[in-house]
């Protein structure tokens, strides 16, 4: 382990010892790192830089001018927060909870733009998403409500839900409003990958062992890979943005988070999930074990009825691959997890191993 992570989680560990696990680690352009830490009951976050490492509190994030409004007011809860990026809190107004979602200095406006498209596939038969109340210009932030339910738990007993999940992203794909966004094309997602490479190396000296065999895998790939089919991405679907709603009419499948809305093939944000749902079968977190994450990806793939279209399966396979290179990395950086990149990456030589031209 590098001296930047390595000194960071030492120092840590002397300043706070009763913090128990490590559960994120962000990699600053210029080699900051950020870190979000559990135990004894609650989070905490930090950075580490030349000043060595600093505990941050959101609202004291100078960075976010939603910190001047939690300054303020005291009815809040902390339900995410990325020093410097965006906080999630959940808000106690009168009877009526509400989430406030706060960004950086312009980033709301467009924020907003992409709630408004994922509400209109809502309204056209796909998933539940959270209705924005408003915008708050002043303090960069999304007023949303509240959406009483639970994540999906990761057990057989949610194959229901994830087929379910599978026929809404369908219809969500189809969404005519998405023509007025960007696209997020192969060489964009390419891109991504070479930013996660730079950040590991930053704090850790080195990538890990047979990712880089694997990523030239990865790019060889991309040259034949089948025309793209575009439609609406969420491009960050996994499964702890899934959730069961209730309201008077029962449970509904549910998901979250649309600020990375776009374009891009229909094989993207089914390759991030069945990628992250194997994932989560190795770490058996949340129910899940490796034989349930085989029945959830089948269920949902099974219903998003896409199997027999042109290309989709080796365009499936390039994005199932190319998240599990991602999520090598990203969890590369997790103490707990570091030991996993080994699998990751023979996992995404498996799906490689998919990726044929259409002849």
């Amino acid at each position: 382990m590098s001296t930047s992570l390595a000194s960071m989680l030492r120092a840590l560990e002397r300043a706070f010892p009763a913090l128990e696990e490590v559960v994120r680690v962000d990699v600053e352009d210029g080699g900051g790192l950020g870190l979000t830490a559990t135990g004894a009951g609650t989070t905490r976050w930090f950075t580490h830089g030349e000043g060595g490492l600093v505990e941050c509190f959101p609202a004291r994030d100078a960075r976010l001018p939603l910190a001047a409004w939690l300054q303020t007011n005291r009815e809040w809860r902390v339900l995410s927060y990325r020093p410097g990026r965006r906080v999630v809190v959940l808000v106690k107004q009168g009877d009526e909870p509400r989430v406030f979602k706060g960004h950086k200095k312009s980033r709301s406006t467009r924020a907003a733009a992409h709630q408004r498209i994922a509400e209109g596939a809502m309204d056209h038969g796909a998933f539940r998403v959270p209705h924005l109340l408003r915008r708050d210009g002043e303090h960069e932030a999304l007023v949303f409500e509240f959406l009483s339910g639970d994540e999906v738990t990761l057990g057989q007993e949610s194959a229901p839900a994830y087929a379910r999940l599978g026929q809404q992203l369908a219809l969500f794909q189809k969404e005519r409003a998405a023509a007025e966004l960007e696209v997020f094309d192969v060489r964009a997602e390419l891109e991504v990958l070479e930013r996660w490479q730079r950040k590991v190396v930053l704090a850790l000296g080195a990538l890990p062992e047979g990712w880089s065999e694997a990523h030239a895998r990865l790019e060889h790939g991309a040259r034949a890979l089948p025309a793209a089919e575009l439609g609406l991405c969420h491009r960050d679907l996994h499964d702890r943005q899934v959730h069961l709603a209730r309201g008077h009419g029962g449970a509904d499948v549910a998901v979250l988070d649309f600020d990375l809305l776009c374009r891009a093939d229909v094989a993207l944000d089914p390759g991030n999930l069945v990628a992250h749902l194997r994932w989560r079968g190795h770490q058996r977190l949340h129910g899940a074990d490796e034989a349930s994450a085989r029945v959830l990806s089948s269920a949902f793939l099974g219903a998003l009825a896409r199997d027999e279209e042109p290309g989709f399966r080796s365009r499936l396979a390039f994005y199932s691959a190319s998240a599990l290179l991602r999520i090598a990395l990203v969890y590369r950086l997790r103490p707990r997890w570091s030991a996993g990149a080994r699998e990751l990456i023979a996992w995404a030589h498996e799906a490689l191993d998919d990726l044929v031209p259409i002849p």
